[in-house]
C-alpha cells in the first residue's frame, strides 16, 4: 500500500512541479507515508504534519500538536545539540519576525543510525537511536521530540541515514550560512510563521564577559572573572591559527573558531580560511570559507546590529568587514587607525552594534560605529605590553577594555578610566585570549 501511495504522489507532483521539485516533494511524500501511512493518506493536512502524536496528553495540549519542541527549550541555545545534525529546512513569510524578512525552521535529526538502514525515508526507527517518541521534559505544555521521522534533505545530504528529530532551530539567518552543509534548494510554508517560544525571542543582553585562553590548539574557558581552573575544555585547530570567539549565529552564545594562514609567508596560501564552531564544546567546524589574506588580522563583530557576529579583517589601516559568515568581498571597506595599531572591536557605547577601535602602545582610540572618522574615545590604559581585550566585564551592556600578560587580566569597568577594577590570574604566559559570553 506504501508504495502505491508514492507512485500515486509522484504522478501527481509530476504533472505540475520541474523535475528538481517532484523529486524534492516525492522524497517528502515518501518519507510521511513511511512514518504514518494512513495519516498521510486520509488527514488533508502536510507532509510534516504525518506524524504519530502521543497520546498521554490532554486534547489541545501543545504535545498533542503537529510540532517539535525548539532545541532553545532542550539545551538553552538556539542551535542543534551535540550528536544531531541539520536535515533540512523550510522558510516561512509573514511571520512578524526576522523584521520581515524571510524565518527559516531547521530540524535537528539524531546524527547516527548504527547499523540500522533508512531506505527511501533516508531516516532510521527510534529503536535505531534510543530515543522514544514523547513530551519534552515529560510536558504537556511543550511541544514533543523523537516524534517525527521525516526529513526535507537540503542538509547533510553525505549522511544516508539520521535519526528521528530531536528538536527545531528558528533564526532569521539562511541555512545555507548557518551550517555549509545545507543546499538553497527552497521549501516554504507560512502558516508554521506563527509557530514560536518565549526562548527564541530572549532579550539581546547584555550578558557578561568571561575570560579562555587557548594553549596550542587546547581551549580552556571559564565561566566566571576569577582565579580558578577551567569550566570547558576542548580542542580546536593546530598550532599556529588564530583563535576568536564570537556569537555567530545570535544565539546568545559566543563560540570557538580559528582562522589559519594569517602569518605573512605561508606557503601555498594566499587567503585566510576561516574555521567557525556554531555549537559549544568540541567537534568539528560547523562552517569553513576563505575570507582575507595572510597578514591580515582577523575581526568579529555585530556590525549592523542584528545580534550576529560576522568576520572581517584589518590590513595596515584597512578594514574590511562581511556582513556574512561566507567567503566574498566585503561589505564594509574603511580606513582607521595607522600601520602597526592593534585592532580591538567593542560596543562602546551601548547601543547593540559594535565600533571599532585600534590599540597604540597604551593609548586606545575608538569608534562608536565600524564607519571611519575620528575616535569617538580616546584614552590610555594598562601598560604598552600583553595583550588587548574587550568585554562587557560587568554586565551592563558596555564593552571596556582590559589586557592579558602572562596569564593575568586586568579590567576596567569604565570606558576612559585608567583604574584596574578587577585582576585575576587564569592562564599562563604563551596562552593567547579569548573572551566569550554566555545567556
Amino acid at each position: 500500500m506504501s508504495r502505491r501511495l508514492v507512485e500515486m504522489t509522484s504522478r501527481a507532483l509530476g504533472e505540475r512541479t520541474s523535475r528538481r521539485g517532484f523529486l524534492r516533494r516525492v522524497a517528502m511524500a515518501g518519507s510521511a507515508v513511511v512514518t504514518a501511512p494512513m495519516a498521510y493518506a486520509l488527514r488533508p493536512i502536510t507532509a510534516y504534519q504525518a506524524i504519530v502524536l502521543p497520546n498521554d496528553c490532554p486534547p489541545g495540549s501543545h504535545c498533542r500538536s503537529g510540532w517539535t519542541e525548539f532545541c532553545c527549550t532542550t539545551t538553552g541555545t538556539n542551535t542543534c545539540p551535540p550528536g544531531s545534525v541539520v536535515g533540512g529546512w523550510w522558510r516561512a513569510e509573514g511571520s512578524g519576525y526576522c523584521n520581515g524578512n524571510s524565518r527559516y525552521y531547521m530540524d535537528c535529526h539524531t546524527a547516527s543510525c548504527g547499523g540500522c538502514g533508512c531506505g527511501a525515508s533516508g531516516t532510521c526507527g527510534n529503536e535505531c537511536v534510543n530515543c522514544a517518541c514523547h513530551c519534552e521534559l515529560d510536558r504537556c505544555d511543550l511541544w514533543k521530540t523523537c516524534c517525527t521521522r521525516f526529513r526535507y534533505g537540503q542538509c547533510n545530504q553525505h549522511i544516508e541515514c539520521v535519526g528521528p528529530i530531536t528538536c527545531r532551530v528558528v533564526t532569521c539567518v539562511p541555512p545555507w550560512e548557518w551550517d555549509s552543509a545545507c543546499t538553497t534548494t527552497d521549501a516554504r510554508d507560512d502558516s508554521t510563521g506563527p509557530h514560536d517560544s518565549p526562548c527564541l525571542n530572549p532579550p539581546l543582553g547584555p550578558y557578561r564577559a568571561r575570560p579562555g585562553v587557548v594553549r596550542s590548539s587546547t581551549w580552556l574557558l571559564r565561566n566566571t572573572l576569577d582565579a580558578g581552573g577551567p569550566n570547558q575544555q576542548f580542542n580546536l585547530g593546530v598550532a599556529g591559527d588564530v583563535p576568536l570567539m564570537a556569537d555567530w549565529l545570535g544565539s546568545g552564545v559566543a563560540t570557538a573558531a580559528v582562522v589559519r594562514g594569517v602569518r605573512h609567508g605561508t606557503v601555498g596560501r594566499s587567503s585566510l580560511t576561516w574555521h567557525l564552531r556554531q555549537i559549544e564544546g568540541a567537534g568539528q567546524p560547523d562552517l569553513v570559507f576563505d575570507f582575507g589574506q595572510p597578514g591580515d588580522i582577523p575581526v568579529a563583530g555585530d556590525w549592523v546590529g542584528n545580534g550576529v557576529h560576522t568576520v572581517g579583517v584589518v590590513r595596515g589601516n584597512l578594514w574590511q568587514l562581511r556582513t556574512r559568515n561566507a567567503a566574498g568581498p566585503a561589505d564594509i571597506s574603511f580606513t582607521f587607525g595607522q600601520a602597526g595599531d592593534i585592532p580591538v572591536v567593542g560596543d562602546w557605547n551601548g547601543d547593540g552594534r559594535d565600533g571599532i577601535g585600534v590599540v597604540r602602545g597604551t593609548r586606545w582610540l575608538l569608534r562608536n560605529t565600524a564607519t571611519p572618522g575620528p575616535p569617538d574615545h580616546e584614552f590610555d590604559f594598562g601598560t604598552a605590553t600583553g595583550r588587548p581585550v574587550v568585554g562587557d566585564w560587568d554586565g551592563n551592556g558596555f564593552d571596556t577594555p582590559g589586557r592579558f600578560e602572562n596569564g593575568v587580566w586586568s579590567l576596567t569597568d569604565t570606558l576612559g578610566s585608567d583604574s584596574i577594577d578587577r585582576e585575576f590570574t587564569f592562564g599562563t604566559a604563551g596562552d593567547l585570549p579569548v573572551v566569550w559570553r554566555r545567556r
